[in-house]
């Protein structure tokens, strides 16, 4: 066989593949049911020079929790911990090496071919209240409280949006007034056939999600696959990737600005999730690369819609016919197949070169920095998260997280400090709450309210200042809240001595209670009402235990006895109670000679 036999084979086998293509395309009603009309194109992608230029500080990336699970694509983050998402449906925190699940849209399923029934949350984000926005790829946005577990709905894959459903719920951003600015891919094709969005006519569109009103209004339309969206810090405007075209849009959605406008063109990749940088300027990860060396397959063939169509055809033909042999033989080899011929799973090692790019972006839509991988230690980065002074990078496809020290990229200045964790704030909320309470009935029943300061005072000495801030209101109701061994010896020097008598068992227990004392013995000789309390008997008969009236309090213990019983903190509390009950017969011999 010579030259011109070889020629002859290589030119039958391209004849029988142009009638093949012919078919596909002529031959009416075949899958998949979209629109191939519209031819696109894809501007040249920008030179690797000035700041674009290629570098090694992506070299010193950490591979974290490698093998634990698959697809950790977008970040969140609370009270110092990581959440992601993960491809199986779950969403996790991540604290140190250890993952708790925090919740699932989806059903349990068998693989990752039954994605559509798992679920597949590709967008995280906290609000201002500590709640989750999650967006699922098949089942809509919802709002989570992580605490709880408890979900709810916000936009689901039957509502109509402007007369299409929405079929790949994709990325979000949270405003300050709980509106969401949310991504439609596709209202053609779900994310396990997400490369046919590619090849079809763009449907993608952004979408604003009113949460007044719960109503949906379409903000840009016809995207090629509409992907990440991020707002800017004073919430003017949003951006959004065209990852189909390498570019991103902003739209004006709030101030005198209106319509859209090309923001960033020319990427020398696909670009995926964007988040704010806290800086004024946003973070771009380009989940594929391409160049002039590596131009991305499906981009190439945008300018001829016949030629995306028979592709498009050939691959749904394709599944066609694996899923007819798995509906009279069930196996898990052609939904494995199915599967694989039409998700993005399949496209990095087919479309992309090695290179991974991440970029920084200033709100005028102009790169201010990138960093670069070229040794293939990571790939397809579809997040960059910052927390701390570690920046974390996320993909749909690999089973590990990538970090690094922000230092090591020379990006110190995203470098965010730790929030306090707000959990013990909101256990310590408590006790302040319930403090208030007796301090407002004080005034009424004093019986009532000496069992609940003697039960807060162990916990912490800042709760014994609030009764004495009374004191200028009512100057009877001040020394009663307290207790009165404490606060009646003050006034005169003798009864000094023996208040530290009565103290040591309070001293034992608590040995920072004594400061506070000596301010309470400072407040009593400063306020001249105490020597009308003396004078004044009438008041007194009101209030049981004023310190004045010695007699009535030596004659009225039945009352003491009803203070240790009625009140149910003190069953939990008896051993605390106990030494200040035994105090008082002792304070009152004392307060005899006083009057004498």
């Amino acid at each position: 066989m010579g030259v011109a036999g070889i020629f002859k084979f290589i030119l039958r086998r391209v004849f029988e593949l142009f009638v093949v293509a012919a078919l596909l395309v002529l031959i009416p009603n075949l899958p998949p049911y979209a629109q191939f009309s519209q031819p696109y194109s894809v501007s040249p992608a920008q030179p690797f020079t000035g700041k674009l230029s290629l570098n090694d500080r992506l070299d010193a990336v950490e591979i974290w929790h490698k093998g634990d699970f698959v697809g950790p694509e977008a970040f969140a983050d609370l009270d110092n911990s990581l959440y992601t998402s993960l491809y199986n449906g779950d969403i996790v925190k991540l604290t140190g090496e250890h993952i708790t699940p925090v919740v699932k849209f989806g059903k349990p399923c068998k693989g990752s071919y039954e994605e559509r029934i798992c679920g597949r949350p590709l967008g995280l984000q906290f609000d201002q209240k500590d709640q989750l926005y999650a967006i699922d790829a098949y089942y809509g946005i919802f709002r989570v409280n992580v605490q709880s577990g408890k979900k709810e709905r916000l936009v689901g894959p039957q509502v109509e949006i402007e007369g299409r459903r929405p079929k790949i719920f994709n990325s979000l951003a949270v405003a300050k007034n709980g509106d969401v600015f949310w991504t439609d891919s596709s209202t053609d094709f779900t994310l396990d056939d997400g490369l046919f969005t590619l090849l079809a006519d763009p449907t993608g569109r952004l979408v604003h999600y009113n949460a007044k009103t719960k109503e949906n209004r379409v903000l840009l339309d016809n995207l090629l696959f509409a992907n990440g969206v991020a707002l800017s810090e004073d919430e003017t405007f949003a951006i959004v990737a065209e990852t189909g075209r390498s570019r991103i849009h902003r739209v004006y959605i709030n101030g005198p600005k209106t319509g859209s406008s090309i923001f960033l063109d020319g990427l020398p990749g696909l670009p995926d999730n964007l988040k704010s940088d806290g800086m004024g300027g946003f973070l771009v990860p380009l989940v594929l690369g391409r160049d002039a060396d590596y131009p991305i397959l499906i981009q190439s063939i945008g300018p001829f819609p016949k030629l995306r169509k028979a592709a498009a055809r050939f691959m749904g033909i394709s599944q066609y016919v694996l899923r007819k042999i798995d509906q009279y033989y069930p196996n898990d080899v052609c939904l494995n197949a199915v599967h694989t011929i039409g998700h993005f799973s399949s496209t990095p090692k087919l479309l992309a070169t090695s290179r991974v790019t991440l970029l920084r972006v200033n709100r005028d839509g102009q790169i201010t920095d990138s960093v670069h991988n070229l040794n293939g230690k990571i790939e397809s980065i579809s997040e960059m998260h910052v927390l701390g002074d570690t920046l974390y990078l996320g993909s749909p496809f690999n089973d590990y997280i990538g970090r690094i020290p922000l230092a090591k990229l020379g990006w110190e200045d995203l470098k965010k400090e730790k929030r306090p964790k707000r959990s013990p704030t909101v256990e310590s909320a408590k006790p302040t709450t319930t403090t208030t309470k007796p301090t407002t009935t004080t005034p009424k029943p004093t019986t009532t309210t000496t069992p609940k300061p003697t039960t807060t005072t162990p916990k912490p000495t800042t709760t014994t200042p609030k009764p004495t801030t009374t004191t200028p209101k009512a100057t009877t109701a001040a020394p009663t809240t307290r207790k009165p061994a404490t606060t009646t010896p003050p006034p005169t020097k003798p009864p000094t001595t023996p208040t530290t008598k009565q103290t040591p068992p309070q001293v034992k227990q608590q040995t920072q209670t004594p400061p506070p004392v000596k301010q309470q013995a400072k407040q009593p000789t400063q306020s001249p009402p105490v020597k009308q309390e003396a004078k004044t008997p009438p008041p007194v008969k009101q209030q049981t235990q004023a310190p004045p009236p010695v007699k009535q309090q030596a004659q009225t213990p039945p009352p003491v006895k009803q203070q240790t019983q009625t009140p149910p903190p003190e069953k939990q509390q008896q051993r605390k109670q106990a030494a200040p009950v035994k105090e008082q017969p002792k304070a009152t011999p004392q307060k005899q000679k006083v009057e004498l």
